[in-house]
């Protein structure tokens, strides 16, 4: 069936030869629905480059994402002397990041738990 969408897509984006795309995916759909079986070798195919480029496309794009974005974001951000965690200050002093909090909760504080 991917086949025949691809043909009637085709059909669609080419100006010339639209009744041979057409008869095309109409004989392609016939032969799918009396005997799918003859599609199994493309189906391996199929499968396995899309298995292949499962295992590719992600890692290239999470690539350029953290080295196209993040990276020169907190390149810029240690430029312009940004400390957004506090890291010097706590490096500086002697006591200890974890906070006492003694808070009696509401029903507001789940309501708004922000």
């Amino acid at each position: 069936m991917a086949m025949v969408l691809l043909l009637l897509l085709l059909l669609f984006w080419q100006s010339t030869g639209l009744r041979t795309l057409g008869w095309a995916a109409i004989a392609v759909q016939v032969v799918n629905m009396t005997w799918p079986a003859i599609f199994w070798p493309v189906a391996i195919v199929w499968l396995g480059i899309s298995r292949l480029l499962g295992a590719i496309v992600p890692k290239i794009l999470l690539a350029i994402v953290f080295y196209g974005v993040v990276t020169p974001i907190g390149i810029f951000r240690r430029l312009a002397g940004r400390d957004a965690l506090k890291l010097a200050v706590f490096k500086k002093g002697e006591g200890s990041v974890m906070v006492e909090r003694n808070h009696k909760y509401t029903a507001l504080d789940l309501e708004k738990p922000y």
